[in-house]
């Protein structure tokens, strides 16, 4: 359900960004906005699941040498996801530095958060 909510917020804040502000961000048609968002979501995936491979390896020692590279990564994670997709995906484009710092603190405020249930 978490990936599906943050599957869908990425999609509406891609959405508004191309609609409200299109001096700043510029999405050509509705079939790249798809496949940004899903972009997005699938380098997200991949960097939990390195992230939670890291922290398992923890027990043989590995972990305390991937972890703490992981979590400065996730510092910077998005936006290089971000330049990524305004590098590579055709008809995608961010202009301007605070665009991506905007944008950065946006999706990281509405991302949802699993907390671990205590019992």
């Amino acid at each position: 359900m978490r990936n599906i909510l943050n599957l869908l917020v990425t999609f509406l804040v891609f959405w508004c960004g191309s609609q409200y502000f299109n001096q700043y961000i510029s999405i050509s048609d509705t079939k790249t906005l798809i496949l940004a968002t899903v972009l997005m979501f699938v380098i997200s995936f991949i960097y939990g699941f390195l992230l939670t491979v890291s922290m398992i390896s923890m027990v043989i020692g590995i972990g305390c040498l991937t972890t703490p590279l992981l979590v400065v990564a996730s510092l910077v994670l998005t936006p290089i996801k971000l330049w990524l997709l305004d590098k590579y995906l055709t008809g995608f484009e961010i202009h301007g530095l605070w665009t991506y710092v905007i944008l950065t603190i946006i999706l990281s405020i509405f991302t949802v958060k699993v907390k671990s249930k205590k019992e």
